[in-house]
C-alpha cells in the first residue's frame, strides 16, 4: 500500500532575499498563500462550509479536519503533508545562491501534487523572503526520493516534466536499528502533556505522540486501519530507556504569543520489534509533536 510521495525542491535566487533563520512557517504560508489565491472559488466564505473543499488543493490539505477518532478515542487532526524545511540557519542570500526544501504528501492528498507543483512556481515568480528582502527564484528540479530504499528520481528539470512512478510504501518503513539508538532532531520539537512541555520525554512518551500522529494520518487520508495493537506497543516502548540526552530549549515567537520548542539528540536503549521499527520510519517522514507541519518535529535515526 502506498503510503506517501516525497518531493524535493531545488530552487536558486534570481535576486537578492532575506529570510528568517527558521524558514519552515514561511515556506508552509506561502504555499497556503498561493494555494488559495490560485484555487479559492469564494474567498469570501470559509473552507468548512464550502462544497468544494474535499475538491480544492487549498481546502484540502489545509483546512480539512480529522475524518476519524486516534488513539485513547482523541479526535485527530493532522494535515496531509509536511514540509521539510532546509535545515541551515542562513538568512541572506544573494543571486544564483540555491535552497531546497521538501515535502511529504500522504495517501490521497497525492492527487494535488501538480496543483503544488504550480504553487512553488508561483512563489517562485512573487519571490520569497521576510520584510523588505524578497526575492524571486527559478524552480530548477524537483526531486522524487525514497530514503528508505537509497533511491531518487528526476520529476522536473528545465520545464519538462518526467513520470515517475515512485512511491513509500509500507513495505519500505523500516531501518535497521540497533539496540542502541539515537535520535536527532533536525528541526526542534513541542510534546505536550498535562499542559506543559515534556523536557525529556521518556520512549514511551515519543511512541504516544508517535501513534496518535500514525493514527490520524493512516485512518484519514491512506483510508486503511491502524495495523498496531496500540496498547501492546506502549507497554513494549517502557522497555526502552533513556542513556543520555543533549536537548535544550528554544523559543519560537508568534503573531499570538510564543512557544517553547526543544533540539538537539537523545539515545535510547532497548530492542525495538518490527512495528515500533515501523512506527518510528513513519515518523521520520511525518514528523512528530505539535506544528509537525510546519517543519518540526523531523528527527532522523542512528
Amino acid at each position: 500500500m502506498r503510503v506517501c510521495r516525497y518531493y524535493t525542491f531545488e530552487l536558486e535566487f534570481l535576486e537578492r532575499a532575506k529570510l528568517p533563520r527558521w524558514k519552515g512557517n514561511l515556506i508552509r504560508g506561502s504555499l497556503g498563500y498561493h494555494l488559495r489565491r490560485l484555487y479559492c472559488v469564494d474567498d469570501t466564505r470559509e473552507c468548512q462550509s464550502c462544497q468544494m473543499i474535499f475538491r480544492c488543493p487549498f481546502g484540502y490539505l489545509f483546512r480539512t479536519k480529522s475524518k476519524g477518532i486516534v488513539l485513547r478515542k482523541i479526535e485527530g487532526y493532522a494535515k496531509p503533508y509536511v514540509v521539510k524545511p532546509p535545515i541551515d540557519e542562513n538568512t541572506t542570500y544573494d543571486s544564483g545562491h540555491t535552497i531546497s526544501f521538501s515535502l511529504v504528501l500522504f495517501g490521497d492528498s497525492v492527487m494535488f501534487e501538480y496543483d503544488v507543483f504550480r504553487a512553488v512556481k508561483e512563489m517562485c515568480k512573487f519571490g520569497l523572503g521576510i520584510e523588505n528582502g524578497r526575492g524571486r527564484l527559478r524552480l530548477r528540479r524537483v526531486l522524487i526520493e525514497n530514503p528508505f530504499r537509497g533511491k531518487r528520481e528526476v520529476l522536473y528539470e528545465d520545464d519538462t516534466f518526467y513520470d515517475s512512478k515512485m512511491s513509500i510504501r509500507d513495505s519500505h518503513l523500516d531501518m535497521d536499528i540497533g539496540k542502541i539508538f539515537r535520535l536527532n532532531f533536525l528541526t526542534p520539537f513541542r510534546l505536550i502533556k498535562n499542559g506543559a512541555i515534556i523536557s525529556e520525554p521518556s520512549f514511551r512518551d515519543l511512541t504516544r505522540f508517535m501513534l496518535r500522529r500514525y493514527s490520524a494520518i493512516r485512518y484519514q487520508y491512506i483510508r486503511d486501519e491502524v495495523d498496531f495493537d496500540i496498547e501492546g506497543l506502549l507497554k513494549r516502548s517502557e522497555k526502552v530507556s533513556i542513556v543520555s540526552s543533549n536537548l535544550q530549549r528554544r523559543t519560537f515567537v508568534y503573531k499570538n504569543g510564543k512557544e517553547e520548542f526543544l533540539h538537539g539528540e537523545i539515545t535510547y536503549h532497548g530492542r525495538l520489534n518490527a512495528n515500533l521499527r515501523k512506527l518510528l520510519s513513519f515518523c521520520t517522514l511525518s514528523h512528530v509533536g505539535k506544528r509537525a507541519s510546519y517543519g518540526h518535529g523531523w528527527f532522523l535515526v542512528s
